[in-house]
């Protein structure tokens, strides 16, 4: 019998990790091709991502560093305005990241984190203020009521964010979540619930779809417990 040939031994390629199903990871982040992603942006990202690790490495750097001074800052920048989406936009990073890092407890609970994950935070600038007459903090419970009245009306978040040159993310926590906010954006949306409360969003170019959908949604907050 003719000796049998030699299997070719196959070599494992190892999985990508499981995207979440709440990952909010876009496409041009490092982390979006960590799942898999073959886009070019993606692939760059991750690439430019590695090169800082070897660079650090290299230099003798950790790759990974304490989170207290990112989150401090991520804590000033929200004081200032910025929700954690405008955060994780302006960084490049998962909004959940983001959200992590703004929950910092004391500093013996809470693991390292990417050094590039703590520059990018810590390279955002502080925004600028609108009106500078109108500067400091205020509690949110008037505006969170604004905001509201205008969802029962019908007026969807991405429409009163870009009234309000916002994200439509920092309208949904100032109306459900945020305790506090910038004076000069409670200042602008009082204005705006002045000038839209009486109108009808869909004669103003709202779809009627999107308009009831909007009131199907804050009807269901406001009965939830």
């Amino acid at each position: 019998m003719p000796p049998s040939e030699p299997q070719s031994a196959s070599v494992a390629v190892p999985a990508a990790p499981r995207r979440p199903q709440r990952s909010t990871v876009r496409h041009g982040q490092a982390s979006c091709a960590d799942y898999g992603c073959t886009r070019t942006e993606c692939r760059q990202a991750a690439l430019k991502a590695r090169r800082q690790r070897n660079q650090d490495r290299l230099r003798g750097r950790p790759a990974r560093v304490p989170p207290y001074a990112a989150a401090r800052w991520a804590l000033r920048l929200r004081e200032q305005g910025m929700s954690a989406q405008d955060i994780a936009d302006k960084a490049g990073l998962s909004v959940t990241l983001v959200r992590r890092l703004l929950r910092v407890p004391r500093q013996d609970q809470t693991a390292n984190i990417a050094r590039t994950t703590a520059d990018a935070v810590l390279g955002i600038p502080v925004p600028a203020r609108r009106e500078p007459k109108a500067p400091g903090l205020t509690d949110s419970a008037e505006t969170s009521r604004l905001l509201a009245d205008l969802a029962r009306a019908g007026w969807p978040a991405p429409t009163l964010a870009q009234r309000l040159d916002i994200n439509p993310a920092t309208v949904a926590e100032v109306r459900d979540r945020r305790p506090r906010l910038q004076l000069d954006l409670a200042l602008r949306i009082r204005r705006l619930h002045r000038e839209l409360i009486a109108l009808d969003p869909i004669s103003q170019g709202i779809r009627p779809a999107d308009a009831a959908r909007t009131r199907t949604a804050a009807a269901r907050r406001t009965t939830a417990p």
